[in-house]
């Protein structure tokens, strides 16, 4: 069984090209022919591409790049974005003891040198998806890496049970901690009915009263994506956190060129763009890692709520699950989101005892502190 798990991992464009042809292949060859940090701004990492069976993932592999968005950064992603996410805790004293916390846990995050990983599938989403593959690889895939990097932590991004209860019951028994990440929200598209309830019908008619021209990704144009970038930004970043992958407009007119992401716009009575979206669908599950629009504009202008429409009636019309990622809980609960916990499977028995423990108190203080105030605050 061992031979049908290899692992590319002194990369160059000859080697990528022969991976075959395809959406996959031709997102890892983009994802490898340039810096990362040309693709996306907070980003620094190297690349190898994992084989299991006909399955190709690419692999990122870091060290100590702590200002890294958190696609790359446990650090990033358990204590810088949790101090931009803790402000919205209404109760004052749970605020200041999540604020303790994770000021406790920094210095002693960096100290374990916790962002010495690799990660299989990252494909540098919020939301990574996972093509089907044989599970019973998973060990395989395990010894392979941790013989090729003795110092790194073995990391799955992304990881649910709704879509994932597989693979995640198949980590646990080869040893693979649950660390919990973030509260995620899925609508069912092969049931729809959620498309009925008052939000989503009041949403649905803005959308068609707006004024505002809905653009299909073969509308779309490469002078479009500067503006795209800056819509993406005013949102996602200077809105929501930093620690978010900051998209180049270089990337995301390659989302556009290659179709790796499917786009939708909306223009205004002057041809301006005023905000855009984009989905990555894959077996069977869709996500949107891709939401921006004119911060400055009304809020009563309904730009997000129009947005979040064109999606939940594409899952509608493709009958599939959409994780519509974390973030504005209410907003999603009240069109029908289902909550659910996200993690990220960790192999560290091969690690130093420091290293080792500082994965298993994360988890644990994740599981125990952080779960309970995601239900509690409906995060």
């Amino acid at each position: 069984m061992a031979g049908a798990v290899t692992l590319l991992d002194e990369l160059n464009q000859a080697q990528v090209k022969q991976l075959g042809t395809g959406r996959d292949a031709d997102w890892i060859e983009l994802l490898t022919s340039r810096p990362a940090h040309t693709l996306v701004r907070n980003l620094e990492t190297r690349w190898a591409v994992l084989r299991v069976d006909d399955v190709f993932m690419p692999v990122t592999i870091n060290e100590l790049e702590y200002a890294n968005s958190y696609v790359c950064s446990p650090y990033g992603a358990c204590v810088l974005y949790p101090q931009s996410e803790v402000k919205k805790v209404g109760n004052v004293s749970v605020r200041g003891l999540v604020r303790g916390l994770i000021g406790a846990l920094g210095p002693l995050l960096r100290v374990a040198q916790i962002n010495r990983i690799v990660c299989i599938n990252n494909w540098l989403l919020s939301t990574n998806l996972y093509r089907p593959f044989n599970v019973e690889h998973v060990s395989d895939v395990t010894q392979l890496l941790a013989d090729r990097f003795p110092s790194h932590a073995i990391t799955w991004r992304s990881l649910n049970e709704i879509t994932n209860p597989v693979l995640l019951q198949r980590l646990l028994a080869e040893g693979y901690l649950l660390v919990p990440s973030r509260q995620v929200y899925f609508f069912d598209g092969d049931d729809g009915t959620f498309l009925r309830k008052p939000n989503n019908v009041w949403d649905h008619k803005r959308l068609s009263t707006s004024g505002l021209r809905i653009v299909t990704h073969d509308e779309l144009k490469a002078s479009d994506a500067p503006r795209i970038e800056q819509l993406y930004r005013w949102l996602y970043v200077d809105k929501y956190s930093p620690q978010n992958p900051q998209f180049t407009a270089e990337l995301i007119d390659e989302f556009r060129s290659r179709q790796l992401l499917t786009m939708w716009g909306l223009r205004d009575s002057t041809g301006e763009l005023v905000g855009v979206v984009g989905a990555f669908e894959r077996n069977g599950v869709m996500t949107v890692p891709l939401v921006g629009y004119d911060t400055a504009l009304p809020r009563q202008r309904g730009l997000y709520r129009m947005l979040m429409a064109i999606v939940l009636q594409e899952a509608v019309r493709l009958k599939v699950k959409l994780n519509l990622s974390s973030g504005a809980a209410h907003f999603k609960r009240l069109r029908g989101g289902k909550p659910c916990i996200e993690y990220t499977a960790v192999y560290c028995q091969h690690l130093s005892l420091a290293s080792r423990l500082a994965w298993r108190s994360l988890a644990a203080l994740m599981q125990n502190v952080g779960v309970p105030i995601l239900r509690k605050y409906q995060l």
